[in-house]
């Protein structure tokens, strides 16, 4: 026979691990609503693209190196027109060949005017093809150099604070102009707008898988009491207890008086009958005289 308190714990707990889920499946709709949202962000690479600036005779490009938490920033990266593509398949992008990169610093305060730092690993071309693996968009531009990489190894020699001007020179020497990226700047930018956008949206999502894993634990302890509650008898029937009761001493006498008693009475009586009938019946002795 079932237990009914145990049957009932279980169910019990069953159905509010089960109303768990619909909790969880609140929460999960939140985050993905959320996560939705996130494409309607308002951020955009191009925001951090520049283009250089153009002198009568040349295209010069301005970068300042900054890096505010001193962890080392990403760099600037230098970037034509163009597709990446390989014709000649040596592994260098086409419209990167042939091309020269010169960058000039204007010194402290600048008190020692230009100086060409192009060969004082503050910047370098680099025309791989596994450079299309870093460009930040898919769009007509090549990314060909990078300028002031403390992340990268081995880190190139920038100081915080410090100004340079960027030349690309094609292979008749002729300045030809070039757009330049703060991959840095735009990937702190992306992660301020779109880091609590993400928290909002992940917070539900990691609430609603803790609640689910508790409701299927509960669900499966419940199922558990459940199982046991049919399993366990209910209560045990009423065992029969023979109990012996000694004779009671008084009445025990009492009878055997009493049984004394009777014994002389019968035994007179008996005596008298057998007496009656040696006298015989008064009819006897009429029939004798007849």
């Amino acid at each position: 026979m079932a237990s009914n308190p145990i049957l009932i714990t279980g169910g019990v707990i069953c159905l509010f691990s089960a109303s768990l889920l619909l909790v969880a499946g609140a929460f999960t709709n939140e985050g993905v609503k959320e996560m939705e949202d996130l494409e309607e962000i308002d951020y955009d690479a191009s925001d951090y693209y520049f283009e250089t600036m153009e002198t009568e005779t040349h295209h010069v490009g301005f970068v300042q190196f900054v890096d505010e938490d001193g962890a080392g920033s990403l760099p600037w990266m230098l970037m034509v027109e163009g597709q990446y593509s390989d014709a000649n398949e040596d592994g260098q992008i086409d419209v990167c060949e042939g091309l020269r990169m010169e960058i000039l610093w204007p010194g402290v305060n600048n008190t020692r005017g230009w100086v060409n730092v192009t060969d004082e690993n503050v910047g370098t071309l680099k025309c791989d093809m596994s450079n299309q693996v870093r460009d930040p968009e898919d769009d007509d531009l090549v990314t060909i150099g990078y300028i002031c990489d403390t992340i990268g190894e081995p880190a190139q020699n920038c100081t915080v604070g410090q100004s340079f001007w960027v030349t690309l020179y094609d292979e008749d020497n002729s300045s030809i102009p070039f757009t330049l990226y703060d991959s840095d700047a735009s990937t702190i930018a992306f992660f301020q707008i779109v880091g609590e956008d993400a928290a909002e949206a992940i917070a539900p999502l990691l609430g609603a898988g803790l609640i689910g894993f508790v409701s299927c634990c509960g669900m499966v302890f419940g199922f558990i009491i459940f199982l046991v509650g049919l399993l366990t008898g209910g209560n045990p029937p009423q065992e029969v207890q023979f109990v012996y009761q000694s004779p009671n001493p008084m009445a025990m006498n009492s009878d055997v008086n009493g049984s004394i008693e009777i014994q002389p009475k019968l035994k007179d009586q008996a005596i008298g009958e057998s007496s009656e009938s040696k006298d015989g019946e008064w009819w006897d002795e009429i029939v004798k005289d007849e």
